[in-house]
């Protein structure tokens, strides 16, 4: 019997992953490898389509850990920056303004500090969309080749293929 597999094992039980540490060598040497392969066959073309998606897979688990990471930083630097609101007094004793206040909030460097981790958490998230950008537009380009393939070399075109006719398995 097969592992139970949950959606909590891919999201972590860390509300802030620790995002730089994510390892991406297996994506740079898919990258690298869709980047300096031509397909030259129908078999070529599939591998290099698997390939892609095995990467995007990979991405899609990072992303879900850096969107709850991000979605945790921004719901914490809000709630760091309405504390030190809340709580700053003048420190001569005068009355306290409302800008004052915000003020105080807004250069608390505790809230400094989760700003910048919330950024770089950002910036990563946006490395990572864009790779699996990549990989997703890579796959359907070996996708569309493979099917000029089945056209060209193996006859197979769907416009042909009356209604009485079935589609043979796998290339529907």
């Amino acid at each position: 019997m097969s592992r139970k597999v949950r959606l909590g094992d891919y999201l972590g039980d860390n509300l802030e992953e620790d995002f730089s540490n994510f390892d991406l060598t297996e994506i740079q040497q898919v990258l690298l490898h869709l980047q300096e392969s031509d397909p030259v066959d129908l078999a070529h073309a599939e591998m290099l389509q698997q390939q892609a998606l095995r990467g995007a897979d990979i991405l899609t688990e990072y992303l879900g850990k850096i969107v709850k990471t991000v979605g945790y930083l921004e719901t914490k630097v809000n709630s760091v920056k309405n504390k030190a609101s809340l709580d700053y007094k003048a420190p001569d004793g005068s009355k306290t303004t409302t800008d004052m206040k915000i003020w105080a909030g807004n250069s608390s460097p505790e809230v400094d500090e989760i700003s910048i981790r919330l950024a770089k958490a950002k910036a990563s998230k946006m490395v990572l969309e864009k790779k699996y950008d990549i990989l997703i537009r890579s796959h359907h380009h070996y996708k569309d080749i493979a099917a000029g393939l089945r056209r060209t070399i193996l006859g197979y075109s769907p416009t042909q293929v009356t209604e009485r006719e079935k589609i043979p398995e796998g290339y529907e």
